[in-house]
């Protein structure tokens, strides 16, 4: 219980909290709807899908404002690098949510423009932000790679032994210990594969069902609430 009301303290948190309910929401009605259940149970949960989205589109008005002047920050980071990916990201981002807030004040009815065009526009900004997220992600990896010397770690030193010399066990032991060493790495990038697929589909580049779509938006939500979670396991610099 001290976990949700943690959650429900910040709207951060709702709003993953709500994406989470979202996409979930989509992989029960389409796997309903393969099953042909209930036309009325599958409206339900469709309903419940949309308005949540709405709701979230409510949750980040003007968000858009705060992400601009948070790229400001970044352009103070000393390494290149993670200047221009996260700035690049940032700035992304913030476009996105303005296209996303057209969308919301055009559905509405307060504002009249074409509906489709600025969605596809939203989608656009959202995938440059999650690439420049994702190469963030590498490079951090890389940097993790590059500080260990185990040979688990060494493609050359493994291309040059034998089958038999390479000890799997050991390895997967030293990638495991690897892993709950940078928990933050990890899950920011687990958190950013998933994501990568959801506007990718909505651009009409690749085609998930509905179903892998749901499941993929839960999985990066429940990675973004780990993160509210234990702060700890949040990437920084963000």
């Amino acid at each position: 219980m001290e976990i949700v009301i943690n959650i429900n303290n910040q709207s951060n948190g709702r709003d993953k909290l709500a994406r989470l309910i979202q996409y979930a929401s989509r992989l029960v009605w389409h796997q309903l709807e393969r099953r042909n259940a209930n036309k009325y149970s599958i409206d339900r949960i469709k309903s419940l899908e949309n308005n949540l989205s709405s709701f979230r589109k409510v949750l980040r008005l003007g968000r858009c404002i705060d992400i601009c002047y948070a790229a400001l920050n970044t352009l103070h980071i000393e390494d290149p690098f993670l200047r221009i990916s996260l700035t690049i990201s940032k700035i992304a981002h913030a476009l996105f949510l303005y296209a996303d807030h057209i969308v919301w004040l055009t559905r509405s009815g307060f504002l009249k423009s074409d509906t489709d065009k600025w969605n596809r526009t939203a989608n656009k900004f959202w995938l440059i932000s999650i690439i420049a997220n994702l190469a963030r992600d590498f490079y951090e990896i890389l940097q993790v790679l590059e500080l260990s010397k185990s040979k688990f770690l060494k493609p050359t030193e493994l291309l040059g032994s034998s089958v038999k010399s390479f000890d799997f066990h050991s390895s997967m032991k030293h990638f495991y210990a690897l892993v709950n060493c940078h928990k933050d790495i990890f899950i920011d990038t687990a958190k950013n594969s998933c994501d990568i697929f959801i506007p990718l589909t909505a651009l009409g580049v690749t085609k998930l069902s509905p179903s892998a779509v749901g499941t993929l938006g839960s999985l990066s939500s429940l990675a973004a609430l780990m993160t509210i979670i234990k702060p700890i396991t949040k990437l920084l610099p963000a």
